[in-house]
C-alpha cells in the first residue's frame, strides 16, 4: 500500500511538474514577410521561419533565444517573477525590420501580464517569390463571354486572367467573367488587383502545370453586373472579391481525389452593400465540375 503511493506521489509531482511548464511565464509571437507591401501586420503576409530572436533581461539576469519555425512563430520562457526585458530580432542578410518600431523592443512582465505577445514584421529578399496570377477556362465555349469557360455544376461558368503576366497595368489587371445562368446575370470583373498569394492547408503545397510555389490565389476589384437573356436588370458598378484554388491536373471532376479538384470563390456586392452573386465563400470555395484554374508565377518578380 505504501509502495502504491508513492507511485502515485510520483506520478502526481511529475504532472505538477509539466503543469507548471506548461504555464511557465514566456514571450512569444510571429515573425512575419510583408508580402503585400502595406508595412502593416495582416493576413496577407507570410511566415518567416528560420529567424533568431533574443531575450535578454534589465532588471534580472537573464538571456534566451528562440528561433521561429515553419509558420513564423516562437517563444521563449521566462523567469516566473516581474521583470523588464528586451527582446532582439536577428534579421536576414539584407532585411529591415518594420514592426516592432524598435529593435530591440522593451516588455515586462506582471503577475497579471506574465504571457506578453510581440509579432514582428520584415521586408526581406530572404521572403518566398509572393506574386502570381490566374488563367481559368475549360472545355465548354461561352457564348455570353465569348470564351472557353470553367462551370460550377450547369448554373454558373466563370474565366478569364487575373494580373496577366504579373502586370498589373495589362488591362487594368485581367478580366474576369462569370455567368450565373440561373439569375439570368452576367458579372464582369474590369479593374482587378491580386490581394495574396498562398497555399492551402492539408494538401501539397504548389501547383504542378505550369510549376509554382502556390495553390491559392485571391483576388479583388471592380466591375459590373447586368440581366442576360431576357433580365433587364442593370446593377451599375460593383466590387467583386474571389478566390482560386489550383490543386491539382486535371482541375475540375477528372481528378480521382476529391481535395485535389480545382476550387472556387466569388461574391459580387452592389453600391448599397447588398451581395448580388454568391458561389461559396471565401473560406470554403466550393469545387468546379468542368475546367481548370491555373495559377503561373511566370514573369513575377521577388519582392
Amino acid at each position: 500500500m505504501q509502495k502504491s503511493l508513492k507511485v502515485l506521489a510520483i506520478v502526481f509531482a511529475a504532472f505538477l511538474a509539466q503543469a507548471g511548464a506548461a504555464e511557465a511565464w514566456h514571450i512569444d509571437g510571429f515573425v512575419r514577410c510583408d508580402a503585400n507591401g502595406n508595412r502593416q501586420v495582416d493576413d496577407g503576409d507570410l511566415p518567416l521561419p528560420g529567424v533568431v530572436l533574443t531575450v535578454t533581461g534589465v532588471s534580472v539576469t537573464f538571456t534566451g533565444t528562440a528561433t521561429t519555425d515553419d509558420a513564423g512563430a516562437y517563444r521563449v520562457n521566462l523567469p516566473d517573477v516581474p521583470a523588464t526585458f528586451t527582446i532582439a530580432l536577428t534579421p536576414p542578410s539584407g532585411a529591415t525590420v518594420i514592426v516592432q518600431a524598435t529593435n530591440p523592443f522593451p516588455f515586462f512582465t506582471t503577475d497579471a501580464e506574465d504571457e506578453p505577445e510581440v509579432d514582428w514584421l520584415v521586408s526581406s529578399e530572404a521572403c518566398s517569390r509572393t506574386a502570381c496570377w490566374l488563367t481559368g477556362g475549360g472545355a465548354k465555349f461561352s457564348s455570353i463571354t465569348g470564351t472557353l469557360v470553367a462551370e460550377r455544376g450547369p448554373q454558373h461558368s466563370f474565366g478569364g486572367n487575373v494580373n496577366p503576366g504579373c502586370n498589373p497595368d495589362s488591362g487594368e489587371g485581367g478580366q474576369w467573367n462569370h455567368v450565373a445562368h440561373a439569375l439570368k446575370l452576367h458579372f464582369q470583373g474590369l479593374a482587378i488587383k491580386v490581394d495574396r498569394c498562398g497555399n492551402v492547408p492539408g494538401i501539397p503545397e504548389g501547383s504542378e502545370s505550369p510549376a509554382t510555389p502556390f495553390n491559392f490565389i485571391e483576388f479583388s476589384g471592380t466591375g459590373t453586373l447586368k440581366g442576360i437573356q431576357g433580365n433587364k436588370v442593370d446593377f451599375g458598378p460593383v466590387t467583386f472579391r474571389g478566390r482560386a484554388e489550383d490543386r491539382n491536373e486535371p482541375g475540375s471532376s477528372g481528378a480521382k481525389d476529391g481535395t485535389l479538384i480545382d476550387r472556387y470563390f466569388i461574391e459580387v456586392t452592389d453600391g448599397g452593400g447588398v451581395v448580388r452573386l454568391l458561389v461559396g465563400e471565401a473560406a470554403a470555395p466550393v469545387p468546379i465540375t468542368h475546367g481548370n484554374l491555373q495559377i503561373h508565377i511566370s514573369s513575377c518578380v521577388t519582392q
